[in-house]
This record gives structure tokens, sequence and C-alpha cells, in this order.
């Protein structure tokens, strides 16, 4: 048995704010399909035929149509409080994704210094019978000076490469 979808009621300036972000040039493209969805939701249509129109995924509807209506009591205070870009931002904020929690960081800032630190200096002038730092020789001698336990070649690469980028734009 199919279940019944929220229904979605917008106020005139909600509607109107959300038919301009549907139809701006110059919003982000995620921004413009949300409000596009949630006019089509007030329009009374399915999730399925909102699903199908805007050619995304029926649980990325249900999603949207679910959180819009949570974010009621948020609405009617915006609505009441503000206007213009302001209202115009606080919609975009409610239109935008969540904060993510990804994984934590695996090393410190202080760590990542420390590598950076070593990958300056020169093999030479510690004892070493090289010129040059490799990814494997660096790899080495991080962990043989305890700055951390493990690192991989990869990670380190990406850590050089950030340095050498920020080291080009400053």
């Amino acid at each position: 048995m199919a279940r019944i979808a929220r229904k979605v009621t917008l106020t005139a300036k909600q509607s109107q704010t959300l038919t301009q972000i549907s139809l701006s040039r110059t919003q982000r493209l995620d921004h413009i399909l949300r409000a596009k969805l949630i006019l089509l939701c007030s329009a009374g249509q399915t999730n399925i035929s909102i699903s199908r129109e805007l050619n995304i995924d029926r649980q990325t509807v249900k999603n949207w149509r679910k959180r819009w209506c949570a974010c009621e009591d948020k609405l009617r205070l915006i609505d009441q409080e503000e206007i213009g870009i302001a209202y115009t931002r606080k919609l975009l904020e409610i239109l935008s994704d969540e904060p993510r929690a990804g994984t934590p960081c695996k090393f410190t800032a202080e760590e990542i210094c420390q590598i950076m630190s070593l990958a300056c200096e020169r093999p030479e002038d510690i004892g070493l019978p090289i010129s040059h730092w490799s990814l494997d020789s660096l790899v080495i001698e991080i962990k043989k000076r305890g700055i951390v336990k493990s690192i991989s070649r990869s990670r380190l690469a990406v850590f050089l490469k950030s340095g050498r980028d920020k080291a080009a734009q400053g």
C-alpha cells in the first residue's frame, strides 16, 4: 500500500522566492533543483512524478520534502523576520546540504608541519648518502624519527604537493 506524501504548503513569499531561485542563472545548481522540487511538492505532485520530471531519485525527493516540512516553524519565523536578500539567503540555507561528519583527520597539524619541515631538510645534512629525498626515503625517515607511526607514499605526496601549491601562491 502506497503512502501519501506529506503536503507542502508555501506562503506567497516562499513561493515567489523559490520561483526566483528555480529560474536563476546564477544560483548553484543544487539550490535550483531543490527549489524546483519544493515548488512541485507544493503543487501536489507525487514523489514519483517529481523524481521523473527532475530526473532524480525518488528517495531524494522524499528526503527533501521531509526536510522542508521539518523546517515549518523555522520557515514561519523567517517569513516574519526577514526580507529581501536576507530572506533569500535563509531559504538557501535550508536548501543547502547539512554538514557531513566524514572521517577524522589522521594527522595533526603539528605532525604535518614536522613532516614538511623534514622534507625541507637536505638528506646529506643528516648523514644520509642521498642528495634528494624520494618518497620512500622520506617515509622511512619520518617513521625513524617517530613523527608518525605510519604514512603511505600517496598521503605523503599529497602533503608535499599541497605545500608546494601554497608556496607557489604565496
